[in-house]
């Protein structure tokens, strides 16, 4: 079952390697949608779902393949965020685009945002970009939070 959902994911992804939680039998649709915005970006290679957390990158850590996203890294290009269908919420956790000056932080959050139904929100809790957040507010004011 998890497997044809996999394939059913990477499909939706182009061809992105999707990894969902093996506690999943099925992805929420605004996750979904959230996955797929992402994955059209060329940068990105890799896209995780669990219940409460969605993450890509363009590199992962570690046997369980989490995405990297870890501020000020080196060489990855990534975005992580807690996902919440009770609250209509995505909270973003942590991005990073190794790249500066590319405009890949902009293209995550342009695809995370543009995923997500008028009645939903996103925030940011902590904010250590130097900026950036506060240029997305000015972007996004409809729909993300600080």
């Amino acid at each position: 079952m998890r497997q044809a959902l996999r394939h059913q994911l990477e499909s939706a992804c182009h061809g992105k390697v999707v990894i969902v939680s093996k506690t999943m039998a099925a992805v929420h649709p605004i996750a979904e949608r959230i996955a797929i915005g992402l994955s059209k970006l060329d940068v990105i290679r890799f896209v995780k779902i669990t219940p409460d957390f969605l993450a890509a990158s363009s590199e992962v850590k570690g046997p369980t393949r989490d995405p990297v996203a870890t501020p000020r890294h080196p060489t990855a290009i990534g975005i992580a965020m807690i996902f919440s269908a009770d609250y209509k919420c995505v909270d973003f956790y942590e991005i990073n685009a190794a790249r500066k000056g590319k405009g890949f932080g902009r293209e995550m959050v342009t695809a995370v945002l543009g995923s997500l139904p008028s009645d939903w929100k996103a925030t940011v809790t902590m904010d250590q970009s130097d900026g950036f957040w506060e240029k997305m507010m000015r972007s996004y004011p409809e729909k993300l939070e600080l």
